[in-house]
């Protein structure tokens, strides 16, 4: 129980990486405050999660991050008198579009979320745990804040700016021995994906991992937890792909060569491929 007697804030934690992430946080002894913007959504994955880890001390409250109001009645309730020790920002989403179509409405919106109101959570997070010792902040950005895409430029403009945002809050709050890092997931198998993409394009996102498969969100959890914990305390500044390989850069495959080389049968076998 690695984070035993901890105080644990996550934003969206109501579905997808937020609730995998509250998750493993409850499984690993903290207590924790999930926010978002709708009620139900929150009460409904309190429940889920009561039946998921039996005794969970687990909480919510409702919160729009562009709301600094909201996100510092958020961070107080979740702080108590004993100061909070981790925030996941995970809120955040996108919006897609051409460049050459996108509406002023689609940069307003990511960068609003994204950036500015991920800078309000560790504002009023940073100044809980710089009262009371210190602790730990993980943003969640996304391979495509690295990874050059089509066609989404606003979410993949933003999360890199949320990276950046990460690195220069590890520099300004290390004196107050607060972490803060970053994890970038790949393809996460979430309620929002599943919805919104089509089942052929999660098939391609498939084959470009290079572990075959798309991620849990417990599996960004579980990076939380190391980042969260003793484990992680030597860690800071830092961004953390957790994607199945999804961010390697990879250049051409030179399989038929080989193939001229070694033969089909040394190559199949190489490749995992059966007879």
């Amino acid at each position: 129980m690695q984070l035993a007697g901890k105080r644990a804030l996550v934003t969206g934690g109501g579905t997808g990486v937020g609730f995998g992430c509250a998750r493993r946080l409850l499984e690993h002894g903290a207590e924790v405050w999930i926010v978002g913007r709708r009620d139900d959504v929150l009460e409904e994955a309190v429940g889920r999660l009561n039946a998921i880890v039996p005794n969970a001390k687990i909480s919510f409250q409702v919160c729009d991050i562009t709301v600094e109001d909201e996100v510092k009645a958020a961070v107080d309730a979740a702080a108590g008198a004993e100061g909070l020790d981790i925030l996941v920002a995970n809120a955040g989403s996108g919006y897609p579009g051409p460049i050459l179509e996108a509406p002023i409405d689609a940069w307003q919106f990511c960068c609003e979320l994204n950036i500015v109101g991920t800078a309000m959570c560790i504002k009023h997070a940073g100044l809980s745990m710089k009262d009371h010792g210190g602790g730990s902040i993980i943003t969640i950005s996304s391979v495509e804040g690295s990874k050059v895409g089509k066609w989404m430029a606003p979410y993949s403009t933003t999360k890199a700016g949320l990276e950046m945002l990460t690195r220069c809050a590890a520099l300004e709050l290390a004196p107050f021995q607060i972490r803060v890092n970053c994890v970038a997931p790949g393809y996460i198998k979430t309620e929002a994906l599943a919805e919104n993409l089509s089942e052929e394009f999660l098939a391609g996102l498939v084959e470009s991992t290079p572990l075959g498969r798309g991620g849990e969100p417990e599996e960004v959890g579980d990076a939380i937890v190391y980042l969260s914990s003793g484990m992680g305390k030597w860690v800071t500044g830092q961004v953390f792909s957790v994607c199945g390989g999804l961010s390697i850069p990879q250049g051409e495959d030179f399989e038929e060569v080989n193939r001229m080389m070694y033969g089909d049968e040394v190559m199949d076998a190489c490749i995992g491929k059966k007879a």
